[in-house]
Parts: C-alpha cells; structure tokens; sequence
C-alpha cells in the first residue's frame, strides 16, 4: 500500500481520508492580492489538492461588514452544503445586534462554530463584548476560530478555556510568533478544549513536527487561511517524518 507521503510527492491524492481545512476565508481583502476568491474558485483548490471541505468565515465578517459576510457565507454553504463549513462572525462594536446574527446564522444548518478576529477589530481577546459569543459557544459546545497572535493573545485563551469548559477554542496561526507557540503548547496541553491550526503565517522549519510531538496529532488541525494563502503546503510543505495515522489524525480532527 502507497503511504500517504508517497502519494503527496506523486501528486496523488487522499482517497481514504477525509480532509478538512478549518481555516479559510472567502471574498475580497483590502490591499491584498487574493485570487479566486469566491466559492467556485475555492473549490479549484480544494479539488485539485483532495480537501473535502473547508470551513469559512468571510473577509468582509472580520472586517467593515460582518452582515454582509456571514451572508456570503451562508449563500455559500447553502450552494455547496457537501464541501463547505460556515463560521459566524460577530462585531463587538455592534454588541445589541450579536444575539440576532448568531440566532439568525446558527438557524442554517451548515453554520457549525463562531469566527473572532480580535486585531481586525480592534480589541483584545478577552474584551468584555465577545463575552456573549463565548457563552454561545460554550452552550453549544461548538468550536470558535480566534485570530491569535502572539504571547498575551495565547495567555488570554488559556483563560477562557477555564472560564468557558465546554466551548471548543482554536488557536488561528498557533500563536504565530516562535515564543508564543511555545505559550500555545502549554496552553494546549493544558486544556481538552484547545487546539491550534497550522495556518501558521510565518512557518519555522520542522514546525508541524514541533507541534505533533509535543501536542499530539489529535490537536493540531489543518488550516490554511485561504484564500490569504494557498493550500499547497498540504501536498509540498507538511513533513513526511510523521507517521501516517498522525498524519490522518491531524487531517480528520
């Protein structure tokens, strides 16, 4: 039987796993050269890298128009029900209007988890006005995709993830300086309920290797923050040291 590296290499693909990217996005960023960006175009990549689905939060959520881009998302996940996840996105500077778009997103079946994007907004972590998207998450026990970037970022999910048990907390980009990944690791090893992605931005050699051995393949997911960045790194960058039951655990969650 071929091995998973094997297949990577020859460009071939994962027929017996089920891959799920769960870090994207979707349309336009300002200042930002990002190409097919709409569903259709997202699914090119994933066809011809074998992701089954990605999970999305829309560029326009985390930043000037969160209405419009949990639409799109829901426009999204609608079309393509089999191939795409949708994430809510909510705006703490519109803390009256959080309860109606969660209830209203959450009312579409392929919205399965909260996006939080802290620096496009603004604000910290911790800050008082996400505290009702945390109490949503912990009710329904769903996960919630932070934007976490740096050591006090990492510091601030470790608590939350005290404060909010049955919410499942995943760290975006790891923590995505060297420092604060060592900080994620802890935090990670310290809670059922944190994972990180590999949307690691600023990647540093033998990084998924680091994240594996020390976190263990059930807590490190795919994600590649496309379409900001390319999905390629999952047939060319992830090494081909771990075995193949890490590396189908680290894929199917």
């Amino acid at each position: 039987m071929m091995s998973m590296s094997d297949r990577a290499k020859r460009g071939l693909s994962f027929d017996d796993a089920l891959i799920i990217d769960c870090h994207c996005h979707m349309g336009f960023w300002h200042n930002f050269n990002n190409p097919c960006n709409s569903a259709e175009g997202m699914l090119v990549s994933m066809d011809t890298l074998g992701v089954n689905i990605a999970c999305i939060a829309a560029h326009s959520s985390i930043g000037p128009d969160y209405r419009y881009g949990n639409d799109m998302v829901i426009q999204a996940v609608l079309k393509y029900p089999n191939r795409f996840i949708g994430y809510v996105t909510i705006n703490p500077h519109y803390v009256q209007d959080m309860k109606n778009e969660l209830d209203k997103c959450f009312a579409v079946e392929g919205i399965r988890g909260i996006k939080l994007h802290p620096a496009g907004h603004g604000c910290p972590i911790d800050y008082r006005n996400y505290r009702f998207a945390y109490e949503t998450a912990d009710e329904k026990r769903c996960p919630i995709l932070i934007h976490v970037w740096g050591k006090e970022d990492v510091a601030a999910i470790g608590k939350l993830a005290s404060r909010y048990p049955k919410a499942q907390f995943i760290m975006g980009h790891a923590g995505a300086e060297i420092r604060a990944m060592e900080d994620a690791i802890d935090v990670v090893n310290r809670h059922d309920n944190v994972f990180v992605d590999l949307a690691i931005s600023f990647t540093y050699e033998g990084n998924v290797e680091w994240f594996v051995s020390e976190m263990g393949s059930k807590k490190v997911l795919y994600g590649s923050d496309m379409p900001f960045s390319t999905q390629g790194p999952l047939s060319e960058g992830l090494p081909w040291r771990i075995s193949v039951m890490m590396r189908k655990g680290m894929y199917m969650g």
